[in-house]
């Protein structure tokens, strides 16, 4: 009954925003990106051994109609023009259709699940996550989501399903229901996930909160699913320019997580510092990890960076990475990267906060 329902609904707002669309002032707007680089350590072909230039370009479309009756319908998708190649067969991607009200919205295509895609929380819980968009398209079959959304009093509540066109490989056509609430009282914020069991994974719950007191900002969540619970607790507290951070989360079968964070920045200079402990399980040692990441304005376009990262585990070698980047305005950028995670039988990684490529990285990118 819920798919006949919610997907006549879908069909009847549809149908009646494309009656009104007659009357509606349209437009269609058009954008692209392209990016031409060169990268020493493979990063062509997924990390296979050998330098190599890499480029692609993209082209976005969006179309937008005002209805007559306060509606807005709008549909956007893009087209890979280029992926390593001097031009390709052109077949959309990211397909989404939307109708829209100043408190409502009802959407379909190439969405992302809303509890996945919303949900806040805390670090560290080892709660089975949302499943993601690759799990419904990959997995799952399903060929696109569907997205309700309404804001209602400062609450937005949104729902989510899969939708399977030909009922070949999901489950139901409408199926794998995601439904995130979340909304404010002053300073007090309070979210609400869930997900129901599909296809073998879990139906789980998240209960979140969030408040403001004395310049501190406190965070608290419970996520659980079939086998484990997970309660955690974050604050930060900024002390002149310096933001300190800290999270535990309680694990009711794993063994609990932590750790702290410094962020920093005044004027051209930002500094950010994490470290994060992943409880062992079986009697295994504790993982530790660390994370730092700097970065100076220079002026005039130009920013340097670098950073450092890695972790205790017997054989891990500190990683590290420099780069700078400079603006050549109209949307252009140009970056010069040098990455390194001390371990030279893994290539084409994505190394630091930045994620910047394995080796050095020359690479120019437009955005129009």
């Amino acid at each position: 009954m819920k798919s006949i329902l919610l997907t006549s609904t879908a069909l009847v707002a549809f149908a009646g925003a494309a009656a009104a669309d007659a009357h509606a002032e349209s437009g269609v707007s058009f954008g692209g990106s392209a990016t031409l680089g060169y990268n020493d350590a493979g990063d062509l072909g997924g990390g296979a051994a050998g330098d190599g230039f890499y480029w692609d370009a993209n082209v976005a479309v969006t179309m937008s109609a005002a209805l007559d009756n306060g509606l807005t319908a709008s549909a956007t998708f893009d087209f890979d023009v280029a992926d390593g190649n001097t031009g390709q067969d052109l077949t959309s991607g990211g397909y989404v259709l939307s109708l829209s009200s100043d408190i409502a919205s009802l959407s379909v295509g190439d969405l992302d699940p809303v509890a996945e895609d919303r949900w806040g929380g805390v670090d560290g819980d080892t709660v089975t996550g949302f499943n993601d968009q690759d799990v419904h398209f990959d997995v799952a079959g399903f060929e696109a989501m569907l997205v309700g959304e309404a804001t209602i009093a400062g609450f937005t509540a949104a729902v989510s399903y899969g939708l399977d066109a030909d009922g070949a490989t999901a489950e139901d056509s409408l199926d794998a229901m995601q439904l995130h609430v979340a909304g404010s009282f002053g300073d007090f914020g309070v979210e609400f996930a869930y997900q129901e069991e599909f296809a073998g994974t879990p139906q789980i719950i998240g209960l979140g909160g969030s408040a403001s007191f004395a310049g501190a900002d406190i965070a608290v969540s419970y996520l659980t699913d079939d086998t484990e619970t997970s309660t955690g607790i974050s604050v930060s507290y900024p002390v002149g320019p310096v933001v300190i951070g800290g999270y535990y989360s309680m694990n009711d079968v794993a063994e609990d997580n932590y750790g702290v964070s410094a962020d920093y920045a005044n004027g051209p200079i930002s500094v950010s510092a994490a470290y994060d402990v992943d409880g062992g399980e079986a009697g295994a040692d504790d993982v530790a990890s660390y994370e730092l990441d700097a970065s100076y304005d220079v002026g005039n376009g130009l920013m340097v960076l670098a950073g450092a990262f890695g972790t205790d585990v017997d054989g891990d070698d500190m990683g590290f990475y420099a780069a700078a980047t400079y603006d050549l305005g109209g949307g252009a950028s140009l970056l010069a990267s040098y990455a390194d995670d001390g371990d030279d039988t893994v290539l084409g990684e994505d190394l630091g906060g930045p994620e910047y490529k394995e080796g050095t990285t020359i690479e120019v990118s437009f955005a129009f």
